[in-house]
């Protein structure tokens, strides 16, 4: 596991489409940090604000991440990698492991990537400026952080792990970009076309769609010009549970249906 996780490393560290993608986040945090902080002055009203600012914004993270993740998980097919891995000893069950496991690293580097450089260039503007760093609300505003954080992660490992078993499956690239893409815009859908839906049980679907709870637990979501946000342990216990269940279906499926396969594209 250790050797093939090393090697997975080194590929993305090589790998252009991650150059470019880490590159885009990087100029993305730094101009959002500027933009955002002009338009209020960079004022902070304590060492959290920062972040509770940038975390709303992840939800772009959903339409780039899973794309990436569909590409890494084919690219084992694409390069024929895969049979010189297996050849050497790897299990498949090793194998899936380890994809997933890279995705994860892969995920928690970008989060950490965007939200730390937006952080410390809000904050280095705020101190140029002479602006006081204030303590006002310090440990609500870390527990929200903390929390959005890491759902933020935990749904992007829920969409990595069925992009995984989607590109394992289909095996060609092409395909299974096209399989993501509808995965990920179909959600998104779902999300916003059945809120509003007369039939009770699309509304429910909606309701229990990755894209809504995904804003719900950022803040964004709107219905009737209702800010709907996660109140109550039966809500977290809601939000906590979708993305557990997929992760647990879509590793499941996966681990079954690559053991019988065959591995050529």
């Amino acid at each position: 596991m250790r050797n093939l996780l090393r090697a997975e490393s080194y590929f993305i560290k090589r790998d252009t489409m991650f150059k470019g993608i880490s590159l885009l986040f990087l100029i993305a945090s730094l101009v959002l940090a500027f933009w955002i902080g002009s338009k209020g002055g960079f004022e902070v009203a304590n060492l959290a604000e920062p972040l509770t600012i940038v975390m709303p914004l992840s939800i772009f993270f959903y339409f780039i991440i899973p794309i990436y993740i569909c590409f890494f998980s084919t690219e084992g097919f694409e390069y024929g990698s895969i049979k010189v891995i297996l050849a050497s000893g790897q299990s498949r069950f090793i194998y899936i492991t380890g994809k997933y496991l890279s995705a994860l690293k892969i995920i928690v580097w970008w989060m950490l990537q965007f939200t730390g450089v937006f952080y410390l260039t809000y904050m280095i503007a705020a101190l140029i400026i002479g602006n006081d760093i204030g303590n006002r609300n310090l440990n609500a505003d870390l527990i929200q952080v903390s929390r959005v954080l890491g759902l933020n992660i935990l749904y992007l490992s829920a969409y990595a792990t069925l992009i995984i078993m989607v590109g394992l499956i289909i095996k060609r690239t092409a395909s299974a970009v096209v399989a993501t893409f509808l995965i990920i815009f179909g959600d998104f859908m779902i999300s916003g076309y059945f809120r509003d839906a007369s039939s009770t049980w699309l509304r429910a679907v909606s309701d229990h769609a990755l894209t809504t709870q995904v804003m719900k637990f950022s803040g964004i979501y709107v219905v009737n010009s209702q800010h709907i946000v996660l109140t109550g342990a039966k809500d977290f216990m809601e939000v906590l549970l979708i993305p557990v269940i997929i992760i647990a279906i879509s590793l499941s499926v996966t681990y079954i249906s690559f053991g019988k396969r065959d591995i050529h594209a």
